[in-house]
């Protein structure tokens, strides 16, 4: 994420973010990252402390723009993000747990933030988390 963290501030779920007041007074780019699963379920058979699981699920990067920003300036933003994720796989330093990452997709504009001045895209980009539990 260092490639675009200098440039936009970043908030994730349920941490304070990082500036006050917040979104910034005057209207600058900035990122809202969430992780929500999907489902998850048992995907190999085993002894009880060694069956491999599967969790299914989601990240999205909300990147929001000032309105007038611009879609080409703004995908400057939001591009890069997926491409951090696409195809990735992440190793825990605990043996047997992986995240193996999908395609990221880009989805349609929103403007409902609370003030009206800024304009929203979100990367979304599935995932797969295999661990053994």
């Amino acid at each position: 994420m260092a490639n675009f963290a200098d440039a936009t501030p970043v908030v994730f779920q349920n941490e304070d973010p990082p500036s006050s007041p917040w979104p910034p007074a005057t209207p600058v780019p900035w990122t809202y990252f969430e992780v929500l699963e999907v489902q998850s379920r048992e995907r190999g058979i085993g002894k009880a402390g060694a069956k491999t699981w599967l969790t299914l699920g989601n990240i999205f990067a909300h990147v929001f723009v000032p309105k007038g920003y611009g879609l080409e300036d703004h995908n400057a933003i939001a591009v890069p993000i997926g491409e951090i994720f696409r195809a990735k796989t992440f190793y825990s330093t605990d043996p047997g747990a992986k995240i193996v990452c999908g395609a990221p997709s880009i989805r349609g504009g929103d403007s409902g933030s609370d003030d009206g001045n800024y304009f929203g895209l979100v990367v979304g980009v599935p995932f797969e988390f295999y661990f053994i539990g």
